[in-house]
């Protein structure tokens, strides 16, 4: 009898792949001596057509009416797919978010990578900000705490 696994089993182990295998790719990239500036440059500018694709995945789903509401259902969504978690809150026309566990620090720690070499918060941030104001053009997102400079979280806010 073929043994099936669970669809978030298979969601799980899939996104632990891509995880492990985008911070051993940076790492070797390191190793191989190419130059941070450039390798953070190439990974922001994927992370942000990313983020411009799931924002164009999701303008169907929210229509026209896009709020702040609806830019944090996107953002818990979002953080769900790449495995982190955390807690928000709105006042008005901001979203306070704190992430407190992430796999992609996780595997950075566990290839022993150095703090500047960590580029999940860059490409957090150009994910995150790509995809809100693709939602939302005056949207504007910024990491205000993150792990890899040694803080216990990553903390972000976003403004409409």
């Amino acid at each position: 009898m073929e043994q099936v696994l669970p669809i978030e089993e298979l969601a799980a182990q899939r996104l632990n792949i891509m995880v492990y295998s985008y911070s051993l790719f940076a790492k070797n990239l390191m190793e191989e001596g190419l130059d941070l500036d450039k390798v953070k440059k190439a990974s922001d500018k994927t992370w942000a057509m990313l983020g411009q694709q799931t924002a164009e995945q999701l303008k169907p789903l929210f229509g026209e009416n896009v709020n702040i509401e609806t830019l944090q259902q996107s953002g818990a969504m979002a953080t769900s797919v790449h495995g982190m978690e955390m807690s928000e809150e709105i006042s008005g026309n901001t979203i306070k978010s704190k992430y407190t566990k992430c796999p992609w620090q996780e595997a950075n720690l566990a290839l022993n990578m150095p703090n500047d070499w960590r580029m999940c918060t860059s490409g957090h941030s150009a994910f995150t900000e790509t995809m809100y104001k693709g939602l939302v053009p005056n949207a504007e997102y910024k990491l205000t705490e993150n792990m890899p400079s040694g803080d216990q979280i990553c903390a972000g806010t976003t403004t409409i």
